[in-house]
């Protein structure tokens, strides 16, 4: 009896195995001629098979939230156009925007989530957004990126699940800073769920330089948006003995953040401290006597930003201080950045407080956790499958219930070049639920 069991056993796992492969080989075929063929249903229905939705169980004997959440890089069209070459792989029929957008319009509404998370929405497709997800209950906030670019970074809310609080664009083109010269922006939003209104969740998204050499300006434009995730996230602080540690709203950070996990900006984020120093100038390899870089040295970014190694403003912690750690909501003016949208006579200005700079060491105190922390995983195709994409939150009072699997390389090399008849994005979308821990 026992044998024959075994025997049924082993049987069974032998058909779904040959099943697999069989599979598999019939979706390699047109991958091998690209030119020839568009993807039909099958290669749906793999991307299906191999991005399945994984669930977390968690005690729910406690007050709680749930909402969900859609990051993507959603590839504008200009853009598109004017690196046509990126995409000769791909069938033309499926790089007509006509054709991309209606299929865009169809994940976003199977995804039906709370919040969505884009970067590179094309300026003159905003008005088509605006009205296809305002008639799906969507309400949103854009930032373009700066002078003379097309595309920026954009969140849509649930109307009837979220009230917006305060919204904050950031701007990482810093005038006179030569590691701050890029046009790449972020959004920061304090959203209150409709019935807890007394909670905030903050959202933010970003879209980092893509150049693979620049890891010095990677890493300035994260040390930036932290600053100011920080500062609309901030809540107070509480007393632990002697010390005031400071308290937070729970935080997701999305994006397309052009790192993988094995560079040193991923690490930052990750683990809330990277000593730069002596790390090769621009690419934060390690350095080595034969590489005949120079270092970074001790000064990332300069002291009159008003940003200081642990990524806070120094004036909002001069603020805090001074009103005894209670968040100021105008305390955005107290900032030192530069933004386009803002006249300088708005500044304003403590007197000269004294926080530490140019150490050599970057450091932030939120706490991230990343939903996508498989090393194999895949969100898009830079030479190689890869991920560049991801999303990080804060795991004190946020519990990740469900994420959508992304593959891992040996399961891509099936996919078409994307965009195709199933992906209308060169990147792959990713998906989390949460559930918020309210006190």
């Amino acid at each position: 009896m026992f044998f024959s069991s075994l025997l049924c056993i082993l049987q069974k796992s032998l058909i779904k195995y040959v099943c697999c492969v069989v599979y598999a080989q019939l979706l390699i075929l047109p991958a091998v001629f690209p030119q020839q063929s568009c993807i039909g249903p099958n290669m749906k229905d793999y991307i299906s098979f191999i991005r399945p939705l994984v669930h977390h169980k968690h005690d729910t004997n406690y007050k709680s939230f749930n909402f969900s959440l859609l990051s993507y890089n959603i590839l504008a069209q200009e853009l598109l156009e004017k690196n046509a070459f990126l995409y000769d792989w791909s069938d033309v029929r499926v790089l007509n925007w006509d054709y991309r957008r209606q299929l865009l319009l169809k994940e976003i509404k199977q995804f039906n989530a709370d919040i969505i998370c884009f970067q590179e929405v094309q300026e003159s497709h905003l008005n088509w957004f605006f009205k296809k997800l305002s008639d799906l209950g969507y309400n949103g906030v854009y930032k373009k990126r700066t002078r003379f670019h097309c595309d920026g970074c954009a969140i849509y809310y649930r109307n009837d699940k979220f009230t917006l609080k305060e919204k904050v664009t950031v701007e990482y083109n810093q005038p006179g800073v030569n590691v701050l010269d890029r046009d790449n922006v972020g959004i920061v939003l304090r959203l209150s769920p409709r019935k807890n209104e007394a909670e905030n969740i903050i959202v933010s998204t970003t879209h980092i330089l893509y150049n693979k050499k620049r890891h010095d300006i990677k890493l300035a434009q994260v040390h930036l948006l932290l600053a100011e995730i920080e500062r609309v996230a901030y809540k107070g602080h509480k007393k632990v003995g002697d010390d005031n540690i400071s308290e937070y709203h729970p935080i997701i950070l999305t994006g397309d953040f052009n790192l993988e996990p094995n560079t040193a900006v991923y690490d930052f984020l990750i683990n809330g401290a990277l000593f730069y120093s002596n790390l090769q100038k621009p690419t934060l390899w390690s350095q080595n006597n034969q590489s005949g870089r120079s270092n970074m040295g001790n000064e990332l970014i300069p002291k009159s930003l008003g940003i200081t190694e642990y990524s806070q403003h120094s004036e909002i912690l001069e603020l805090r201080k001074i009103n005894n750690h209670k968040r100021q909501i105008n305390d955005g003016l107290y900032s030192k950045l530069h933004h386009s949208e803002r006249k300088n006579e708005q500044l304003l200005s403590l007197s000269s407080p004294e926080f530490k700079f140019g150490s050599g060491t970057v450091y932030h105190n939120l706490k991230f956790s990343s939903v996508y922390n498989n090393n194999n995983s895949c969100s898009t195709y830079h030479d190689q499958w890869t991920i560049v994409d991801y999303i990080f939150y804060t795991s004190t009072n946020l519990k990740l219930r469900a994420y959508m699997k992304l593959p891992n390389v040996a399961e891509c090399q099936p996919i078409l070049a994307m965009p195709n008849r199933v992906s209308p994005s060169d990147h792959l979308p990713l998906f989390a639920k949460f559930i918020y821990q309210i006190k």
